[in-house]
């Protein structure tokens, strides 16, 4: 299967709900246009990933998109984390009370099975990324995106 980016949010739009342009408005605190375009291709990739059975670079996709989206979300706010890093962005939305709690929770499950980009992460075959994971990562884009 190729990738083709239209054809790809054509399908996220059928398994989520929700077209390219409806996505676009929901992030609309992200105006730089090249990171908008970014956002976009790696969602696309993400899902295309976990489309085609590689669970693991789709959740190292999403959970990138995800980290990205909440630090440009805090700049929007004008909210200054702690530090600039994945649970740093988390620990201010929870502080700020940006994301209902059940959203956050979901952005730091994600946070921890990214993290097992970590060769080391993978101590046997539990801690190894399904399909079910990575679809719940791209889908964990679209629920937490919500809260903005």
């Amino acid at each position: 299967m190729d990738y083709d980016s239209k054809q790809v949010w054509k399908d996220i739009e059928k398994e989520y709900g929700i077209s390219k342009r409806a996505y676009a408005l929901k992030i609309n605190f992200v105006t730089d246009p090249f990171k908008r375009e970014i956002i976009f291709r790696d969602i696309g990739h993400s899902y295309y990933l976990a489309s085609s059975g590689l669970s693991k670079p789709s959740v190292i996709l999403a959970g990138g998109v995800i980290e990205e989206l909440l630090r440009l979300y805090l700049i929007h706010k004008n909210i200054t984390p702690s530090r600039n890093d994945f649970n740093a962005y988390i620990e201010a939305c929870i502080n700020h009370k940006l994301l209902k709690r059940g959203i956050f929770r979901l952005s730091d499950s994600v946070r921890c099975f990214r993290n097992l980009v970590h060769l080391g992460g993978e101590e046997d075959k539990r801690h190894t990324i399904s399909i079910a994971t990575a679809k719940g990562a791209v889908s964990a884009i679209f629920t937490i995106s919500n809260d903005f």
